[in-house]
């Protein structure tokens, strides 16, 4: 974490990025985006601790044959999150709401928009997937909602600052994790959309069981929580980046989550977290490059345990 991070390695990683930071915002989207392609394929070859995890949760979740078939998708992967740090760095200068659709149920849809909207506000599940930094842009644009977002803070401070400035506007405010949930029922009581990411390995404290892509993990647990505490419905979204280097995404959104409580507020948690983590699994498979695999989930391998 960043407070175990002295001044001089904070500001040793910060100026290199800063300077690439400032040119890739003085060249062309295009050429950001082969520039970053090399650069993490440079990574993928060097990191072998990160290639092979990739590789291996892929071989776990059972969407490939062999390591070979992996291998390739794993490539795939490398370079849409290639394409993800161009467009983070220029994302004020590209983003268009034109650019920008939405799909899914009907019912979801209509939610996603304020002007059809049966509740006042709801909680989106969001994924690692495609490019999630343009979700909260797009989401005001298209239903002139505001929105709040649960987030973890940066290791380093000053590259946080850098990226979050992108992010936060009047319309989108951000929620630290180490606010815990009350902020974030304040902020639905406030009219605002609650998003928060919850497709990564959470503690035990944080997060229940589920299963994800036939495997156990452990999800979390906050929007099952602030749906069964206010009644608002969850709407599980990803953002997937569409063919072509033009800045042009898809909001895809799942089915629509209501659940109506028990007495059993545990197993409530559980099954609630499992429908979202379900919904998202559904939007993954269909183009499994776009999600950060890299990154740990299940509990049944990287030597974890329950």
């Amino acid at each position: 974490m960043a407070r175990n991070k002295s001044k001089i390695v904070i500001w040793a990683e910060y100026i290199p990025f800063l300077i690439f930071y400032q040119f890739v915002r003085m060249i062309p989207l295009k050429v950001a985006y082969a520039i970053s392609s090399v650069l993490i394929k440079c990574v993928y070859y060097l990191d072998a601790k990160h290639r092979n995890r990739t590789i291996n949760h892929m071989l776990h979740a059972g969407i490939v044959k062999d390591r070979k078939a992996a291998a390739s998708l794993a490539k795939k992967c490398y370079h849409e999150f290639s394409m993800l740090l161009a467009e983070i760095f220029k994302m004020d200068q590209c983003y268009d709401k034109a650019k920008i659709t939405v799909s899914g149920p009907p019912e979801s849809v209509r939610e996603y928009f304020a002007a059809s909207a049966q509740f006042k506000t709801h909680i989106l599940g969001v994924a690692h997937y495609g490019n999630w930094e343009v979700a909260g842009h797009a989401y005001c644009d298209h239903s002139g909602r505001t929105m709040a977002s649960m987030m973890r803070p940066f290791d380093n401070p000053k590259i946080g600052k850098l990226i979050l400035d992108h992010r936060a506007s009047p319309l989108h405010k951000l929620i630290p994790k180490n606010l815990g949930i009350r902020q974030g029922l304040k902020a639905l009581n406030e009219g605002r959309v609650f998003t928060v990411l919850i497709d990564q390995h959470a503690s035990h404290t944080e997060g229940v069981e589920t299963i994800f892509f036939g495997h156990p993990c452990r999800t979390h647990k906050t929007p099952a929580l602030m749906h069964l505490k206010t009644g608002y419905p969850i709407i599980p979204e990803v953002t997937r980046r569409l063919p072509g280097k033009n800045f042009r995404f898809e909001v895809v959104l799942g089915n629509l989550i209501k659940y109506e409580p028990t007495d059993d507020k545990e197993r409530d948690i559980q099954v609630v977290t499992q429908m979202c983590t379900t919904e998202l699994e559904k939007i993954i498979r269909e183009q499994p490059e776009q999600w950060m695999w890299a990154a740990r989930r299940w509990l049944d391998m990287d030597g974890r345990t329950r």
